[in-house]
């Protein structure tokens, strides 16, 4: 006995990619008729107020199909949102997803993986701009999914991508600011003019030692494992986290700041290894990265030491504490640039500010800041520690 048959012509997806700087803007265009199985709603039929409750799973959908990497390396999908669009007969999904690559968008592959799975006849219709040219049109097929995007990238491009990834690796590297905090906690507060000599003799000490092995091993010159390295850092955190519990005055702290920084070098080239380093203009992009890690740290330090020293004063005034809010407002707008965790940030530049300003008043800056603030550090120290030994992410990574 014949049965019923229904024709459907192939799916499509309308999108449109453009590419800006180290940004490839990805928007994405999805009739309505086609979003059941990127909501896991399956094959059965999608309403508008079906999209907004799933748009999460609409965007993992996306993200986990379109893979975008430059030179190779994989470049991370930000997602904006999701709204919808009326067509004749239902509507669309629009949703944008920058892929916001570490270094100047040169050599781009885009990986297209939608629906084929469901339809092999499957055809996505891109519209792609890249910088000084006309856009032109390409169809993602089954037998034809990967689309190779490519400019021409200056030498001063690169100078400046590798600036601003040394600024970005300091401002995200929880270990690197941690470990200038325990250094700074010290500081010979009780004078400025003594606190700034004691500032600027171990950020020489640390800008000169993490400059010599971050160059020695961007060159291939000399190279330690992630493995021994990682670990190593956390050690040097707990290490002077221990040496400022045991006494408020360590002597040779430039020293050791020196012996840690080599440690910390490496570390810093690990971050040009995951990324690499352009054949054209090497030793300039090696240079640019360590000003650019150099101007992170005296970020810090600027931020940092300020604070500390408005503490280390004892009695808190309405002044002082204005002050030390500006300092706290300005940290969290400068972090929240560099798509940090909102909630773990205003509790880092935030929310321990303010514990310790109504802290110092009542035991004093040498308990409240001294000895509090180095057993913190010391028990994320040693938490990051078992961290990289066993290679894995505890507590979701909240801890950093």
């Amino acid at each position: 006995m014949p049965s019923l048959a229904r024709a459907h012509q192939s799916s499509i997806v309308y999108s449109e990619i453009v590419v800006r700087g180290r940004n490839v803007e990805y928007t994405f265009q999805v009739a309505d008729t086609e979003l059941g199985p990127a909501l896991g709603l399956g094959e059965r039929a999608v309403g508008r107020d079906d999209v907004k409750p799933r748009q999460s799973a609409f965007l993992a959908y996306l993200t986990e199909r379109v893979k975008v990497t430059n030179a190779g390396y994989p470049c991370e999908p930000q997602p904006r949102g999701v709204e919808l669009a009326d067509k004749a007969d239902g509507f669309f999904a629009l949703a944008t997803i920058d892929y916001e690559c570490k270094r100047t968008a040169a050599d781009v592959s885009v990986d297209y993986n939608l629906f084929f799975e469901l339809d092999p006849r499957h055809q996505g219709f891109a519209r792609v701009t890249l910088p000084g040219r006309s856009p032109n049109e390409h169809v993602f097929k089954e037998s034809s999914r990967t689309l190779r995007l490519e400019q021409t990238v200056t030498l001063f491009d690169h100078v400046r991508d590798y600036l601003l990834l040394g600024i970005e690796h300091i401002f995200t590297g929880y270990d690197h600011i941690a470990f200038l905090f325990g250094l700074l906690v010290v500081a010979g507060f009780s004078s400025l003019r003594g606190g700034l000599r004691y500032v600027l003799g171990i950020v020489t000490a640390f800008t000169v030692a993490h400059s010599l092995t971050l160059i020695a091993s961007g060159l291939d010159w000399v190279r330690l494992p992630p493995i021994v390295v990682e670990p190593a850092i956390a050690l040097s955190i707990t290490y002077v986290a221990i040496e400022n519990l045991s006494t408020p005055t360590p002597r040779f702290r430039w020293l050791l700041t020196f012996g840690f920084g080599l440690v910390h070098g490496f570390g810093f080239a690990s971050v040009l290894r995951e990324i690499g380093l352009p054949p054209r203009g090497l030793v300039l992009s090696l240079l640019s990265f360590n000003v650019g890690v150099e101007i992170g740290q005296l970020a810090v330090v600027a931020l940092a030491a300020p604070a500390l020293y408005l503490l280390a004063k004892g009695a808190l005034k309405s002044r002082e504490l204005f002050v030390l809010a500006l300092i706290s407002a300005a940290a969290f707008l400068l972090l929240r640039r560099f798509h940090l965790p909102t909630a773990q940030l205003a509790v880092v530049v935030i929310g321990v500010p303010a514990i310790l300003a109504l802290a110092v008043p009542r035991v004093g800056y040498d308990r409240a800041v001294r000895i509090g603030g180095s057993s913190l550090l010391a028990a994320l120290a040693i938490f990051w520690f078992f961290e990289r030994v066993l290679a894995k992410t505890l507590l979701g990574g909240a801890l950093g």
